[in-house]
């Protein structure tokens, strides 16, 4: 933990080699939202893959979220200004810049996978201002399944992949440079694993 911070969660610690990340008390003050961040810069062009396993979530979002080439507009270091998102809430973070990957539960009746299974939702989306770049329906994220995933930012251009298939692509009209690297979850139990980042050129 010590190349790590957290803002939110009941707990996040490491064991066996994980990130283990529990926010699903909103009963705690940030207790049902949780980000961890990387101290070290990422360059703005990068290949980058982890693991990540839904242990559980009370309301079933199974909520897995990516931060990346995240700074603040004003120029102040992120880890200086963490107080004031010591509740970690969502739109604590569309203010700074940054992108954002969403891999959750879809939770939409009409989007199922032919067994019956709600599909997952996939978005990307720039900040500050929560744009939206790109949004599929897509496979399905359930609790107890290790998935591998894949993002690849090359300028503007960023894709998702999940268990080494591409599923989504945006391309941001005002790509993001150098930043940090988020990890955030809400009202879910989960792990994150072999977190390897990579810079392209």
């Amino acid at each position: 933990m010590k190349n790590w911070w957290v803002e939110g969660g009941e707990r996040v610690w490491v064991e066996d080699g994980r990130l283990h990340m529990r926010a699903d008390n909103p009963e705690l003050p940030g207790g049902g939202v949780a980000t961890a961040w990387c101290k070290t810069i990422h360059p703005g062009d990068f290949e980058l893959t982890l693991n990540a396993q839904v242990i559980s979530s009370s309301t079933g979002v199974n909520n897995i979220n990516l931060f990346f080439c995240y700074s603040d507009p004003s120029g102040a270091p992120l880890y200086e200004t963490r107080q004031g998102r010591a509740k970690a809430r969502y739109s604590d973070y569309h203010r700074l810049s940054g992108n954002i990957i969403t891999f959750l539960n879809g939770g939409d009746e009409r989007e199922r996978n032919p067994d019956g299974s709600l599909q997952a939702r996939i978005r990307i989306r720039h900040n500050p201002g929560f744009r939206l770049l790109a949004e599929k329906f897509d496979k399905t994220c359930r609790q107890g399944v290790t998935y591998h995933l894949g993002v690849t930012k090359r300028g503007g251009r960023i894709s998702f992949s999940l268990d080494g298939e591409l599923l989504l692509t945006g391309v941001d009209p005002h790509p993001a440079g150098t930043g940090l690297l988020g990890l955030r979850t809400y009202r879910t139990y989960l792990w994150w694993d072999d977190v390897k980042l990579t810079p392209l050129t």
